[in-house]
């Protein structure tokens, strides 16, 4: 790896994203880019290496984004994370706010917005300050009126549908069952119930929305 170069790490399962912005920055910005593609791939890369700055999907199979934000940052604690997503849901932007992502996190761009944003926000975060795209920013501001809100009132039909099955002890095959889904589709509506609701594990979740029913 040259160290004269501003040393960048791309994560995102899917290589055209990767490929794309590295050809994109190489237009702006002297840099060394290595890319992962796949968790694997990941482990690897950042045992033993230093990076000036992490770009990195919320999407990305085998753990969720979150817990890939404090992955990277316990590998690389002093290493600006730069989020670049395709979600702009307000319950994503709660979840970046919130002072265990917020404090790892140096910015958050849409996979929506003008590519220009790219080399801005990676020049923003160089120079030592942070970049929110547009959305993030009013999402943010959006939150930061309602933060006193349960985040109950976030979640869609189904997700409230599946969380009352949850709640009278159902399985995920019988709850598949009842919704005429499959068991993949409610267990990602599992994983999303556990995310807006900041719970580790479903009898957590259970204990938290006692009473909202």
């Amino acid at each position: 790896m040259n160290e004269n170069l501003y040393n960048i790490l791309m994560i995102d399962d899917h290589p055209i994203v990767t490929d794309g912005l590295e050809k994109l920055l190489s237009t702006h910005i002297q840099a060394h880019c290595m890319k992962a593609n796949d968790l694997n791939t990941l482990k690897q890369v950042l045992t033993g290496r230093d990076f000036n700055l992490c770009i990195t999907d919320l999407e990305f199979p085998g753990t969720d984004g979150f817990n890939l934000i404090r992955m990277i940052h316990e590998h690389l604690p002093q290493c600006p994370i730069l989020v670049y997503t395709m979600h702009e849901e307000p319950w994503i932007a709660t979840k970046l706010y919130e002072s265990d992502i917020r404090n790892f996190i140096s910015g958050a761009v849409s996979k929506h917005a003008d590519l220009d944003e790219i080399p801005m926000a990676v020049n923003t975060i160089r120079n030592g300050q942070e970049y929110f795209s547009q959305s993030f920013s009013l999402l943010y501001g959006k939150r930061s009126r309602t933060e006193n809100r349960s985040p109950y009132r976030t979640l869609s039909d189904r997700e409230k549908e599946v969380l009352t099955y949850l709640m009278q002890g159902l399985s995920t095959r019988e709850i598949a069952r009842r919704m005429y889904l499959s068991i993949n589709t409610i267990q990602t509506y599992r994983k999303r119930l556990l995310e807006k609701m900041n719970a580790k594990n479903v009898a957590e979740l259970v204990s938290k929305c006692k009473g909202l029913f």
